[in-house]
């Protein structure tokens, strides 16, 4: 059994906000994939922080939006830093980190609402996506790399579609492009590409392939892998 103490409860408000660094962010999804109570206040932040961007009005984008950013990213660094120098908080305050969440607040009202269409966005788009899927029946996998580590989730349907769902957005200038392949036949281990996305979700159909993978590429994709992220075996159809 998993020790409260063990619980990334620090690093959750920023898993949701899209901004650990990446070490950190492998760290949280491996946890979750085991621990139904970080996964319930995980939703619990997004359900908190994208409720707020639902309920505040469309409104052009105000001159200096990027000059407010920068201000309240200085502001938070400053409270940040005196936060670490402080002495260590209570059990209390450890099980409730909510500072990541206030500044995240603070630039949705400085900035009237349009951050509605930032990075953000996708994991409502993923969270729908899924939670529909699941009601539909589909099995979850998990994609993860030679070495075991997570770094997305994939859900098939009977009917031969398959969700891809990305842990994390690719790096400016590239996208993520699925693969599929067959043991067996005249094509067999030559992959074929499914489609690409520059998000973090993709659609794809299985049927025929006895493995899907996934690689990051170049704008426009590839005519073959260049930077596999991982392979994972499909059911038996």
């Amino acid at each position: 059994m998993t020790r409260p103490d063990d619980h990334p409860n620090e690093l959750l408000p920023d898993h949701v906000l899209g901004s650990l660094e990446p070490a950190q962010e492998v760290l949280v999804e491996t946890h979750l994939l085991s621990c139904a109570v970080c996964r319930t206040e995980v939703a619990r932040l997004r359900d908190a922080l994208f409720s707020l961007a639902d309920n505040l009005p469309d409104t052009p984008v105000p001159e200096g939006s990027w000059e407010k950013i920068q201000a309240r990213r200085s502001v938070v660094s400053a409270q940040t830093s005196a936060a670490q120098a402080s002495p260590p908080p209570s059990i209390l305050s450890r099980r409730l980190p909510v500072w990541p969440l206030a500044a995240a607040i603070a630039l949705f009202v400085a900035l009237g609402g349009y951050l509605r269409l930032s990075p953000a966005q996708p994991v409502v788009t993923a969270q729908n996506s899924v939670q529909s899927w699941q009601q539909q029946g589909a099995r979850r996998l998990t994609l993860a790399s030679k070495a075991g580590v997570p770094y997305g989730s994939m859900y098939l349907r009977p009917d031969g579609r398959a969700l891809l769902v990305l842990n994390k957005q690719a790096a400016p200038g590239q996208v993520y492009q699925a693969w599929g392949r067959q043991a067996s036949g005249p094509r067999a281990g030559v992959p074929t590409s499914l489609g690409l996305t520059d998000g973090t979700v993709l659609e794809v159909s299985w049927r025929g392939y006895d493995s899907v993978g996934v690689s990051t590429e170049p704008t426009g994709g590839s005519a073959a892998p260049t930077h596999p992220l991982g392979r994972t075996r499909l059911p038996e159809s």
